[in-house]
């Protein structure tokens, strides 16, 4: 699976994983799972600030590769350029989040 792909994947289970909190609170496990996500997104978002890879130019490159007529990028890849802080963002706070509930639960 596409690394990109994954942290879409990743990205889509923290928000279903933080919307029924009140359920997943209750078991250690489902507290562990959670935070798997959380650990790969922000693992990959440092890659994404730090590495060699930038999401923006390159999907910028293959959008008027395949479609020569166009001026302009659409607005939807103003996303691309925020995308790794994003990532990073949301792995930070929920993975502190299920983990203060994974201590909370061991006390």
């Amino acid at each position: 699976m596409n690394p990109l792909i994954f942290s879409l994947v990743s990205l889509v289970l923290v928000a279903i994983s933080a919307n029924f909190l009140n359920l997943i609170k209750e078991s250690k496990t489902l507290l562990y799972l959670s935070t798997i996500p959380c650990v790969y997104l922000v693992i990959y978002g440092f890659y994404l600030i730090f590495g060699p890879v930038d999401l923006y130019e390159d999907g910028s490159t293959n959008f008027f590769n395949k479609n020569p007529n166009e001026k302009e990028l659409p607005i939807v890849f103003i996303i691309l350029k925020f995308y790794e802080y994003i990532l990073l963002l949301v792995g930070l706070v929920f993975g502190y989040v299920f983990s203060k509930k994974l201590k909370n639960d061991r006390s």
